[in-house]
């Protein structure tokens, strides 16, 4: 082997593969591709394979190769008036029974019901790796995990707060939205509730330079008679949105909040609206968690181009 060849031979990375895997799953979609052809791509055994990809992506490879394909196959039955056994066929599926079997085990709907109801809920999207800025300079990489949900009409109760966006002459948004937390916290034991914080954009100027934040929670937590003086009701419209699942600090979801809009909502066949953008945090989420633990979603509503 001569120099220029040892040069051209470099040895991947544990993620670079990753990356090779999933396009290679993402290219291949539509073939009946199975585990033993994933692994031999990707030059790991089956189970190294799985134990890799598990750690990397925090789902099986068999999981997320049929999330992929019956999402595909859900989106193309409300697109299209085709056949469901044609669906079936094209993503590889050996019948539109088995078909039919797993679609319900991931939707809780029949491919003809879902069709029917004529909703984008549950819809997986391919794992793609972004860049990610943390503080000092620091440069990395995560995984940037979406999906499209259509969430019914619902109400949140909480406290809201005008807000300086960062298009204003002064913004104040890292100080209004910390203060608005803190308000809430002091009325309500937020480790009790999932917190959902919402941008109303429906409402903003047209510069978007100022905008209302709410810290909220659902508002079946609690009835008209006993919530807490000094909040106050909020109805979110029915509406579609791609959810992206952030994983690790909050500091970094400006981040995957930005590939999501630069890169991927281009090419989704969708476009964002204005409306209501949501953050889902569990009840017990923390700031500070470290990366294996913490975990939220941030709601930004789109609708079909």
């Amino acid at each position: 082997m001569t120099k220029s060849d040892r040069a051209v031979h470099t040895v991947e990375t544990g993620q670079e593969r990753i990356e090779r895997v999933l396009s290679y799953i993402h290219n291949n979609i539509s073939e009946s591709i199975s585990l033993e052809d994933i692994a031999k791509y990707s030059c790991w055994s089956r189970w190294q394979l799985q134990r890799v990809f598990q750690n990397q992506t925090g789902i099986s490879v068999a999981t997320y190769v049929r999330e992929l394909k019956l999402s595909a196959a859900a989106e193309r039955m409300l697109d299209t008036s085709d056949k469901l056994i044609d669906i079936a066929f094209d993503l590889g599926f050996n019948s539109e029974i088995s078909f039919s079997r797993a679609f319900k085990q991931m939707f809780n709907l029949s491919p003809r019901a879902y069709r029917k109801a004529g909703v984008r809920t549950g819809l997986r999207k391919p794992l793609q790796y972004h860049s990610v800025k943390f503080k000092y300079g620091q440069q990395g990489s995560a995984l940037a995990d979406v999906r499209i949900e259509t969430s019914n009409g619902f109400t949140v109760v909480g406290i809201q707060q005008q807000v300086n966006g960062l298009f204003s002459q002064q913004p104040d948004f890292n100080q209004r939205v910390p203060e608005t937390w803190q308000r809430l916290a002091e009325k309500i034991d937020l480790s009790q509730h999932e917190h959902i914080g919402v941008f109303d954009l429906s409402c903003a100027d047209d510069l978007q330079t100022t905008f209302t934040y709410w810290a909220a929670i659902p508002y079946q937590d609690y009835t008209k008679v006993d919530c807490p003086d000094g909040m106050e009701v909020l109805a979110i419209p029915a509406q579609t949105y791609v959810v992206v699942n952030h994983k690790g600090s909050i500091e970094t979801l400006s981040s995957s909040l930005e590939w999501v809009l630069i890169h991927w909502l281009p090419n989704s066949g969708y476009r964002a609206i204005d409306g209501f953008e949501l953050e889902h945090y569990p009840a017990d989420y923390q700031v500070e968690e470290p990366e294996s633990t913490s975990t939220m979603e941030y709601w930004i509503p789109i609708e079909r181009e």
